[in-house]
Order: structure tokens, then C-alpha cells, then sequence
């Protein structure tokens, strides 16, 4: 019976939590167990407590869980070492990955039988090309690639398909978010009117910046994309006009043309993001424009952007990145993000882990007898249906 394990986020100013008590019996009525690190909920509001009615058993510390889980489900990276955790051959780590700055650290886990599974790696639409730089304009939540997913990837051990997307759940929020904040810097004479808005990058988070700007009354945004058919669903979302850009060069002609109070770089998902506003785009900007790069974590957009910093240009242009924008609103955004994952860890767990060995299953019902009941686990159906919309 596969054991998930969920431990405290550590990444700095992260607040959520990668499966809420809600999702923790939906797994439970599923057939799994779920080991839960004392605290990991709380700075989004769920207490340990709940997690425990819910049938998850608490532990101190993340050597516990990571000890204990078959799956290992995360929302960003840990910031201690992982070899320092009992990592084991067919353990599975879920969750965001930084596959972009973790690439030699994901090979070494891999050599050793660690898989990691990698949201930035789950194709956003069934259609999705890699070499879309500027996102993917497809609305739904798709199938996820397994081989893809599976960072680094070039083996295959099953086709985990699951009919979610737990980057696209997360990268809506992000979207929303980073226009409220990159507003809130503008100059106030600027902020006061309807602010004029470029969006480079038509894909979940660009699409919500676009919608946050027309649901707070500001001009309908300038969209880019990569292709003229990405035009019907920036539409659909409110964006103004769509142009076609692919290069820096074509952002700092618009740029020249349409002189934006606020642009949101939204352009790049998985691999590493194109630069698309050069030094010669930044200098087109008006003094007190605002540049919000939601992509640095995949190497950026502009080439001025500074990891979890705010910086003001010499011609009063300001830039500023956040890695973890839905943070801000830990309880809504690890609802959402829980039942993305929770949805899709029934299509891991069949194609990635093995039969839980009987001394290891052991283990876990000793420690819940000892930490309090957990219900009957019987397997039931798996839980994507009621994730599909």
C-alpha cells in the first residue's frame, strides 16, 4: 500500500503546503496513507489536528517522512540536502523541482533510483510544443506527459497520465498576483489612471494577468505570443490586441509603439525561458515603469531581473521578481494546488512505485497506533474525476 509523505515547506516566505486535510481523506478513501510533518499546514491554516481526523499521521521532523513515504509530495525544493534525508532506490519526489538550476542534482538523484517528478515539466495543452517559448494559448487542463514530467527523463518506467496540471493551477494564481503587486509599484500618478499593460506570453499565468487587469478596470492588455492562433484565447480572456513578437528585437518595437506602464514576463515553462526584453527594450520603457518577471526561475525574460529583488533602473524603469507568488494566499492557492496533486497521485503511484514492502507497511501502522487511529484503507476508484474541471 503506497505511503505519501508531505513535509513543512522550507523555501523562504513559502507558506502553502502541498495536500490539505480535504485531500488527505480523499487519499485515504483511495487507498493510500499519508504521513504528514508536525506543522506543515499551519502557516496556511490547517492544523495538525485536522490533518489527523482527516487520517494522516503526524510525525516530527522531515527524516520521518521522507523515511516512511514511497512519495514524497512537495511544493518547492527543500532547502536542506537531501542526502541528508534517508532517501532510498524507488523513492518518488513530486512537486515543483527547479529543474532549470537542479539539473545536475535531479541526475544524481535519478543514478541513485530517485525519481523526480517535475510540475514546470507537465505540458499545459494536449498540442503543447516545447519550442512554444511564448506559452501554450490553450485553455483546458491536459493530460500530463509522464516521460516528460519525469525530470531529465530519458527512461521510461510507465505512462503516468493524469488529466491535471498542478503548474497551470499554480501559474493562474501567479498571473493574478504578480499584476496586483507590480500595480501597487508604480509611480501614483500612474496608478491612478487605467494602466496600459504588455503581456509577454500567452499561457495560464499571462492569461490571468490579462484577466486581473480587466477585472480592476485598467486598459485590456497588449498580449504577445508566438503565434497567431494564440490571439483566440488572449482574446477570449480580455487581452486588447495580440501581436506577434519572437525576438527581443520585435518586444522593443512594440514596446516603442505602445508605451506600457506595467509589463508582466510570462513567457517560458519548464525550460529555460527566452530573453525577450533586452537592455534596448528596458531603455523604450517610461521612468517609472514597472517589469514584473515571472519567469526567473527558468532563467528570466528580462535581462535585468534579480531573484527575489526589486531594482530600480537608471532611467527609473523598476524590475522585480518574487519566486513564490501564490504564496500570498497560502490557504486558496494549496487548496488548489492539493487537489491537483491529489488528483494525480493515483496515475504515479500505479506507474512509479513499487509494492510497498510488508516490514515497511508495518512501520507505518505501528508508528499510527502510536500517534492515534487512522481509518480502514481499502482501495477505492481513483480521484481524477473530480479534478477534470
Amino acid at each position: 500500500m503506497t505511503i505519501i509523505g508531505v513535509p513543512v515547506e522550507t523555501a523562504a516566505r513559502e507558506r502553502r503546503v502541498a495536500l490539505t486535510p480535504a485531500d488527505v481523506a480523499r487519499l485515504a478513501a483511495a487507498g493510500f496513507r499519508v504521513v504528514v510533518e508536525q506543522g506543515a499546514g499551519w502557516r496556511a491554516d490547517f492544523t495538525d489536528a485536522a490533518y489527523r481526523e482527516a487520517g494522516a499521521v503526524v510525525v516530527a521532523g522531515p527524516d520521518a517522512v521522507f523515511d516512511l513515504a514511497d512519495i514524497v509530495a512537495w511544493v518547492k525544493p527543500p532547502v536542506y540536502e537531501l542526502d541528508s534525508m534517508p532517501l532510498r532506490p524507488g523513492h518518488v519526489l513530486v512537486g515543483f523541482q527547479d529543474p532549470v538550476y537542479r539539473e545536475d542534482g535531479i541526475a544524481a538523484l535519478r543514478e541513485r533510483g530517485v525519481e523526480s517528478i517535475a510540475f514546470e515539466h507537465f505540458s499545459p495543452a494536449r498540442d503543447a510544443r516545447p519550442s512554444d517559448a511564448l506559452g501554450s494559448a490553450d485553455g483546458d487542463l491536459p493530460p500530463v506527459d509522464g516521460d516528460r514530467a519525469r525530470t531529465g527523463g530519458d527512461r521510461s518506467s510507465g505512462d503516468a497520465v493524469a488529466r491535471v496540471d498542478p503548474m497551470s493551477v499554480m501559474s493562474m494564481i501567479a498571473g493574478d498576483v504578480a499584476y496586483q503587486e507590480g500595480r501597487a509599484l508604480l509611480r501614483k500618478d500612474v496608478g491612478a489612471r487605467r494602466v496600459r499593460t504588455l503581456v509577454l506570453g500567452p499561457g495560464k499565468a499571462g492569461l490571468a494577468a490579462v484577466g486581473a487587469a480587466v477585472a480592476g478596470g485598467d486598459e485590456p492588455p497588449i498580449v504577445l505570443g508566438r503565434r497567431p492562433d494564440q490571439s483566440v484565447v488572449a482574446t477570449r480572456h480580455g487581452a486588447g490586441e495580440f501581436l506577434v513578437g519572437p525576438d527581443a528585437a520585435a518586444v522593443t518595437e512594440i514596446i516603442a509603439t505602445t508605451h506600457p506602464d506595467l509589463v508582466i514576463c510570462a513567457a517560458g515553462r519548464g525550460s529555460r525561458a527566452p530573453v525577450l526584453l533586452d537592455e534596448s527594450g528596458l531603455r523604450a520603457l517610461t521612468p517609472g515603469a514597472v517589469v514584473v518577471d515571472l519567469a526567473k526561475k527558468a532563467g528570466g525574460n528580462c535581462v535585468e531581473t534579480r531573484a527575489d529583488d526589486t531594482v530600480e533602473l537608471t532611467n527609473g524603469v523598476r524590475v522585480t521578481h518574487r519566486s513564490n507568488y501564490p504564496a500570498s494566499r497560502p490557504h486558496a492557492a494549496s487548496k488548489a494546488y492539493g487537489a491537483a496533486v491529489a488528483a494525480l497521485l493515483p496515475e504515479l503511484a500505479r506507474a512509479l512505485v513499487p509494492e510497498t514492502p510488508i516490514g515497511h507497511s508495518r512501520r507505518f501502522a505501528d508508528l499510527a497506533a502510536r500517534g492515534g487511529s487512522i481509518p480502514e484503507w481499502t482501495f477505492a476508484e481513483p480521484l481524477m474525476a473530480s479534478y477534470q474541471n
